[in-house]
Parts: structure tokens; sequence; C-alpha cells
């Protein structure tokens, strides 16, 4: 029975794996095998859920939808391939010269290790679902609200879910692809786990081929994936304390404290579950920090990464400021023009570049960055269709999503000027030493000299270092950490300069072998260290949410109109906006803050709410709240007066720890 509930959702997963081979057919010519797959999927991927989107405003987040995008995936991607299978050959759909099991098996072992990592996200219990990583438990809840919105909410067009009756800034459609798996009969885990995991095979998939493409071999990007996935600081030296003090293989077995990170509250006692503050450590373990918990950044990873790999190859062969002729050639060609394979190329770069608002806007940074030192050092006509078209796209969703809240305080308001990141009274080529170990002097090296890359590789990778410069300058949203996301490119694309020098010493002696394997080692021994933390046999397991609640949103979804307004507690793991799909009139003030909205009145407003009294039934009617939940958070926080609450309001729905009242 479960799975023929399943089939909507899983025709639609195979809709979008025929349309993307379907599309991989096609394509410039100048593209590989590999390259080839992973454009088609993403295209696929990005194009089912636009086009999704623009239906359910008609039509709504149903399985009606679900199927009918999955039988169009089906069909149109059936017949691309049936057209182009004459093109499933040399030359025209060429490969890569080496080993031809090298990069099926390196993308395989990838898959397999982050299949096994997504997997233990959010397990399913009888009792409860549990979550294995404390950054998933977080970020997830607010991710499965904007889903379970979409899917349970009838969110359309979207309105923010956790922040009542304001827009909805956040870039969802990630969370709208989800939305999609769950109203094809999927579960709120499976429906959040996938498809994260599929953008970072994808992601991953498309730096190895992007690094191939730069280094003539896969040497690099394997590098580039590892660090990408582990790369941190110097924080693993503080392991020989610990050893000394507990025994190496105790240690090993059960991690005393995260390697990767300071403790980042000032002014608090130290935690020995982190780093001594002083030491400042801030570039966390990048699959604890973005690739498990940040869903919109890995389909913004996916989505660069496509772009680069659409774009590198021509770049390659265009000559260097050669400005004078490409103006001759763009005026010579103004009346005459037409669309060439190139010209198709730029432009769908340009369409995923401009879409990127809709899901992380981070990554539109830094391709505005990357994609505009490019186009001043590379000029060729087909630039003009991929910034229009970036343009047409982009501008609308941004002027709509990126300002934050007038009210909100100075403070809180950005971009604002951030000069160094959170390096505080550190010298700041100490502070990212200390950070990300040898990574940037290896970084100099591969980008000044001739010993790992070409001149124009090296012209390609070096304006991520902008991306880094910018982040090190500008406050890009209210949380300074946040300035990471732009950060985390740069380490990503750098990497595979890192890779390439790497390489290299290891090619050239044994002696260089052992020397690049202990860097490399080095690199990535912190963010070993701390993700150890999060597996067996010491894995934690934090529970996201009771079996009570999540009977209690599987009533509330049954018994409540789906666009009724909850005022509820503040906690992240909320069951009535994360599983019920219903919007709340806040939630989490962590959320709130790093996104610019001031939440201050409102927060003071449900206080007043749970006093009761004449005071809260205008501010009810005030904000159109149709239930009150009172649950084990809202008795702790707000103490609530339940005699108000009985005398006023009907009850209508009731578990042992919550009751929840309806206003009208």
């Amino acid at each position: 029975m479960s799975l023929l509930l399943d089939l909507p959702g899983l025709a639609l997963v195979a809709g979008c794996l025929v349309l993307g081979l379907g599309l991989a057919a096609g394509g410039p010519p100048w593209l590989t095998a590999g390259e080839r797959v992973v454009i088609g999927l993403m295209l696929a991927v990005v194009g089912l859920t636009m086009a999704g989107y623009i239906a359910a405003l008609a039509i709504g987040v149903t399985v009606g939808l679900v199927l009918l995008l999955a039988l169009a995936g089906l069909t149109v991607g059936g017949w691309l391939i049936w057209r182009h299978r004459g093109r499933y050959h040399l030359p025209a759909f060429p490969r890569w010269s080496g080993a031809p099991l090298a990069l099926p098996t390196v993308v395989a072992a990838l898959a397999l290790g982050m299949g096994y990592l997504f997997a233990r996200a959010v397990e399913i219990t009888p009792d409860a679902w549990l979550a294995h990583y404390n950054n998933t438990w977080s970020d997830w809840s607010f991710h499965a609200a904007y889903t379970t919105a979409f899917a349970y909410g009838h969110n359309l067009p979207p309105q923010n879910p956790i922040f009542a009756g304001t827009p909805f800034r956040y870039p969802f459609a990630p969370d709208f692809a989800s939305a999609l798996l769950l109203a094809g009969g999927w579960s709120i885990p499976a429906a959040l786990t996938w498809p994260s995991w599929a953008m970072t095979v994808l992601a991953l998939s498309g730096l190895i081929l992007w690094a191939r493409r730069l280094t003539g071999g896969i040497g690099a990007g394997v590098v580039a994936a590892t660090l990408t996935l582990l790369g941190g600081g110097i924080g693993f030296w503080y392991l020989n304390g610990d050893a000394a003090r507990f025994g190496l293989l105790k240690v090993l077995t059960h991690i005393p404290r995260t390697y990767d990170r300071s403790c980042p509250l000032p002014n608090v006692p130290p935690d020995p579950s982190c780093l001594d503050p002083t030491l400042n450590i801030q570039w966390y373990n990048p699959i604890l920090s973005y690739y498990l918990p940040q869903r919109s950044f890995v389909f913004g990873a996916a989505m660069v990464m496509t772009v680069l790999l659409l774009l590198t190859p021509p770049l390659l062969g265009t000559p260097f400021f050669r400005w004078r002729e490409t103006i001759a050639t763009i005026r010579s060609s103004w009346r005459r023009w037409t669309l060439k394979s190139e010209a198709v190329a730029f432009m769908v770069a340009g369409g995923l570049t401009g879409l990127l608002p809709f899901f992380h806007v981070h990554s539109l940074v830094v391709l505005g960055i990357v994609t505009g030192c490019w186009a001043l050092l590379f000029p060729r006509p087909a630039w003009l269709g991929f910034f229009a078209v970036t343009l047409l796209i982009a501008v609308p969703r941004l002027l709509m999503a990126v300002p934050g809240d007038p009210g909100a305080p100075p403070e809180h308001q950005y971009p604002r000027w951030l000069i160094g990141w959170m390096s505080g009274t550190d010298f700041a080529p100490w502070f990212w030493l200390k950070n990300t170990g040898l990574f940037w002097p290896l970084l100099l090296a591969a980008l000044l000299s001739p010993l790992a890359l070409r001149g124009r590789v090296r012209l390609l990778i070096a304006p991520f270092s902008l991306v880094f410069l910018a982040a090190n300058l500008v406050k890009f949203q209210p949380w300074d950490w946040d300035n990471s996301k732009l950060l985390v490119f740069w380490y990503m694309a750098s990497a595979v300069a890192v890779g390439a020098i790497l390489v290299r010493l290891t090619r050239a002696h044994p002696v260089g072998a052992i020397v690049a394997v202990t860097i490399w080692l080095s690199l990535v021994a912190s963010g070993v260290l701390s993700l150890l933390q999060f597996l067996p046999p010491q894995a934690p397991a934090y529970v996201w949410f009771s079996n009570e609640e999540v009977q209690l949103a599987a009533q509330v979804r049954r018994q409540t109109p789906p666009r009724a307004v909850f005022v509820t507690g503040e906690e992240p793991n909320n069951p009535i906006a994360d599983l019920a799909g219903r919007a709340v009139l806040m939630s989490y003030p962590g959320w709130l803050w790093s996104y610019g909205i001031n939440y201050a009145q409102r927060e003071a407003d449900i206080a007043r709410i749970y006093h009761g009294g004449p005071e809260a039934t205008g501010l009810l009617r005030q904000y159109h709240v149709d239930y009150i939940v009172i649950g084990p958070t809202e008795r702790t926080v707000f103490q609530p007066n339940a005699d108000y609450f009985n005398a006023q309001f009907r009850l209508a729905l009731h578990t042992p720890n919550y009751d929840i009242y309806a206003v009208h």
C-alpha cells in the first residue's frame, strides 16, 4: 500500500531522469558525455520545478500536478532520446581519454558515501522522528515548514509561513520541489532527504568534471571534492592533548569535542564540547554545515557547477582581452544575428543564473562576480545573451526578495561593511591560516605560478578570489557568519587549484607524494574528526518530532482549513508549521533575525495573547488568528491563562500534551 502511495512521486523522479537524459543528448558539441549528463539532469530538475510552480499557481500542489509533470518529463525526454539516438556515439557525444571507469567509480563512491550520510539525517521510529545531526534538526525544521506549506497549506502565491501575513523572500524553489514529492505520496523526511542527496551528487560530479576540463585529469577534481566536503583548519592539532588525557583509541571512538570550530558565543563560560573561543576557528565542517542541512545551498551549488560546465569550454579557446574584435563582430552581425550552439549555451547558462534567486541568492552573487570577470577577460558576443537572460529573469525576483524588513534595527540591515569577516582582532592572514590551514598558501602558489596550471586556467579560477574578497569586506545578511555561504564557493573552486598542486607534487617524486598526502591529511583532519562525532558508535540522536506531534499534525491537516493561522510557541521544531503545513504567527526568532525581519512587536503581542484578557481578543482579531496552540513549550515560556482560553474558545483538538483552541 505504501509503495502505491509513493508511485506518483516515483513517476516524477522517473520523468525527471528521462527528461535529463533526453536533454543530455542535445547541446553544444564541445561537451563530454559526463558533462552532458550533469547539465541535462540539472536542467530537468530546474525546468520541472519551475514549470510545476507556475502550474501550481493555477491548480495547486496536487497529485494530479505531479502526474502531469511526470508525464511531461517522460514524453519530452523520451522524444528527445529518440530524436537524438544517433548522437550517442563518437565524436558527436564525446567521451574523455584516459581510464574509462575512473570517473564513474569516483562518482559512485561519492554517491554511496553521501547517500549513507543523508539516509541518517532523519530516522523514523515507532516513538519519534530522530535527527542524527544537530544542524539538520534545526535547518530542516524550517525547510519542512516551507515544504508542507506548499503541499498542505495551499501557500500559493507564497507568503511567509513562519511569520504569517508577510512576503516570502526566502528562495523557495528547493522546498517547492520537495512539496511536489510530498504531494506524490512521499513522507516528509524522504521528500527532504533525497532531492538534497541528488543535488549534492550533481554538484560534486560537476566539480570533478570542471576540474577535469581545466587540468586534463580527474585527480585534481577528486582532491577538490574531498576538500569541499571535509576541508578545515588547524583544530585537529588539539587531538594531541585529548589523546594524551584519554587515550587515542577512546578519543577516536568517542570524539570529546568538535575540532572544526571555536565556541561562538562571547562572554559565556568555556564549552568543553568545542575549541577555545580565543582560537577563533570559524570555518566549520562543510558536510555538517552546508551539504547536509542547507538545502538551498546544494541546489545552488549544482546550478553553479552546471553554468561553469557550459561556459568554460568555449572560454578556454577565447582570445584574451580581444575587445576590439569582439565589438566589431557584434556590429557586423547585429542585423543577421542567428542562434548558434554557442549562443544557445550561453543563454541557457544565463537562464539558470537568472533563476538562482528562486533557489539560492548567494550563488547568484558568486556567478555575478565570476562571470563579470570572465566577460571582461574573455569577451565574446554570446555574453550579451547570457547577461540579458540573467537580468530579465533575476531582477524581478530580486526586487521582491532581497530587501529586508525596513523596520529592522540598523545592525540587522544589509548590505553593510564587514571588514575582515569574523577575524576580529586577528591579523587576517593568520586568521585564515588557522581556519584553512595550508589551503591559502597553496592556492597562492597555484594562481601565481605555472607549477600546476596553465595561465588561461589560472585566469578562470582567479575571479573566485574576488568572491573571497567581497565576503571579507561586505556583510550580505544580518548574521555575519552567513558570509560563509559565499566563501564556500570560493573554497570549492579554489580547491581545484590546490588539488592540481597536490597532484603535481605526487607525480614529481616519491618524497613529493609523501608531502602531498601529509598536506592533504592536514587539510581534512579537522573535518573528519568533527564528522566522526555524528557517526556510530557515538552517533547522537535528537528528537525532531515525537509520535504524538506527528499524529497531532495529521489531525490538524484533516480538521483545520489549509490557510488557517495559528499562534504557537517559538521553538524551531514546531509540529503545526513543520508537519501540518499551517502558517504560524511567529516561529523561531533565530531564523527571523537572520532574514532581517523585525519581530520584536509581534513577539510581545504573542506573549499578551497567551496572558489572556480583552487585550488578547483584540490582538487575535488584528492578526487574523484562527487557532491557538498550548503545548509544552507554550506552557513553559508563556504560562498561558488556561481559564481564559477554556472560557472564551472552543477546544478543537486535544492530546496528552497539546490543546488547540479555535478562535472563531
